[in-house]
């Protein structure tokens, strides 16, 4: 497969992005040079190759029991606050 320009279009279109000449050409050689790269990794021999989730040799020791512990300076992490009022905490909020 290679990306031509009327698949560019497409991708344009369905992106609702307007790309400039010298961008469209910027990503069709991206594109085409990354489609070629899949194509080689498609063609990588994989048989009796253990499926791996990561490459970092791991037992279970990331993972570790949920234990509620008790936290008992809530009144001095309430005192670090400018607000607050029946242990609630007054934040900014967040404007978009």
């Amino acid at each position: 497969m290679e990306i031509d320009e009327n698949f560019l279009n497409k991708l344009e279109k369905l992106s609702n992005i307007n790309l400039k000449e010298h961008e469209k050409e910027l990503i069709k050689k991206d594109l085409n040079d990354l489609l070629k790269y899949i194509e080689i990794l498609e063609n990588i021999d994989t048989n009796g190759v253990e499926e791996m989730i990561t490459p970092i040799k791991a037992n279970n020791y990331f993972l570790r029991q949920d234990v509620i512990e008790p936290f008992e300076n809530v009144e001095d992490i309430i005192k670090n606050f400018p607000e607050s009022k029946d242990n609630l905490l007054r934040i900014p909020g967040i404007h978009i």
